[in-house]
């Protein structure tokens, strides 16, 4: 029988559920964990994960809200068993077929991702974290501001793929995207306000590790793995992109849902939205501009202006984390490189400026 995992995961299973949930025990093992995190002690993080492991057996008889909370817990101590230079899979082979065979459940990798860390973790005391830190909690808060909305910016995208451009439904569900793309200057604002340079490079950067399992390597659950790629994908940068970053967007798909990853394919062969409301204005009559029209750039310009503010503001805390005198690492935790920062940066100003060009100011009809 065909195990359903997309729709599953799409439709099926409650967040809060899965928050709940505590199949392996875990909960009483998080001060353990912290405390060998701290002491840098390698064999009692393998005694953890040694214990909470469950067999191929167990694994194969859990729910899917099972599922998605044992590789959360599996998954953090995993991170942290390899921050401390250890690779977990080599060191405890048996690990490799239920996180396969639960990989292969959620239609997920076999591993833990930013929606294990930060979407199906429980908050307050029963919160997942490496180091239980305050700062590494004011983190993670940040990125709660931006995964769901990001998240349901895709849904959004997939109604803007199928509008006609400058039609009132279009311009409706534009808006909607430029207040949900926006969460995004929250989000790097908190990260400012709270969370320090070093504490980002030194102590929590090191548990986004990549892993191998079996033949295959894993990135962690960096933050550069919420939905934005996709988002970018079909409002600009799917036909104003450099192949450095279509290349990246692309590699970032594995980390996400299950039914997100055809979208990958779909958007980047089709004329972005940006793309697709400036061909709209050119073929339009001169004059004034449609209401639905006008409304529809409004809302892109937003939307892009919000990308530029949260780009430049990431650019800025990244070089700060991965300065020569602070940095363990050349790449950030999603794979991306300070240059590949500062170019999309440059590419979502220019799609901006482009955007605001065709469209005349403060002519439109109410048409």
């Amino acid at each position: 029988m065909q195990v359903k995992t997309a729709n599953s995961l799409r439709g099926f299973v409650d967040d809060e559920h899965i928050r709940h949930l505590d199949p392996l025990d875990f909960d009483i093992r998080l001060p353990s964990l912290w405390e060998a995190n701290a002491a840098g002690d390698v064999r009692a993080l393998l005694a953890i994960l040694n214990d909470i492991l469950p067999s191929l057996e167990t694994t194969k008889a859990m729910s899917l809200p099972e599922s998605v909370a044992t590789i959360r817990d599996l998954g953090i101590v995993m991170g942290s068993v390899k921050r401390h230079g250890v690779e977990p899979v080599v060191a405890i082979p048996e690990l490799e077929a239920p996180l396969r065979a639960i990989g292969e459940r959620t239609g997920m990798i076999p591993r833990d991702t930013i929606h294990h860390y930060i979407r199906w973790n429980p908050t307050g005391r029963r919160e997942r974290m490496y180091t239980g830190e305050p700062m590494e909690k004011l983190l993670m808060a940040s990125v709660r501001i931006s995964l769901p909305r990001l998240s349901a910016a895709v849904d959004v995208c997939t109604a803007l793929h199928t509008a006609e451009a400058g039609d009132l439904d279009f311009a409706l569900a534009a808006n909607e995207l430029a207040a949900l793309v926006g969460a995004m200057e929250d989000s790097i604002d908190t990260v400012i306000a709270d969370v320090t340079p070093e504490f980002f490079a030194r102590t929590i950067r090191p548990y986004f590790e990549d892993i191998r399992i079996g033949e295959d390597t894993f990135l962690g659950p960096a933050a550069a793995h919420v939905p934005l790629a996709l988002v970018d994908l079909l409002l600009w940068a799917s036909d104003h992109s450099d192949s450095e970053y279509l290349k990246f967007v692309h590699e970032s798909a594995i980390y996400g849902l299950e039914h997100w990853r055809p979208l990958y394919q779909e958007w980047g062969n089709a004329p972005s939205l940006a793309a697709r409301v400036i061909g709209a204005l050119e073929r339009g009559p001169k004059g004034e501009v449609p209401l639905a029209m006008h409304a529809s750039v409004e809302a892109l310009c937003r939307t892009l202006r919000s990308l530029m503010v949260f780009r430049g503001k990431h650019l800025t805390v990244a070089r700060k984390a991965y300065a020569d005198e602070v940095r363990l690492y050349e790449l950030g935790s999603g794979g991306g490189s300070i240059g590949l920062l500062t170019n999309i940066t440059s590419l979502v100003k220019g799609m901006w400026h482009m955007l605001r060009g065709p469209a005349p100011r403060n002519t439109r009809s109410a048409t």
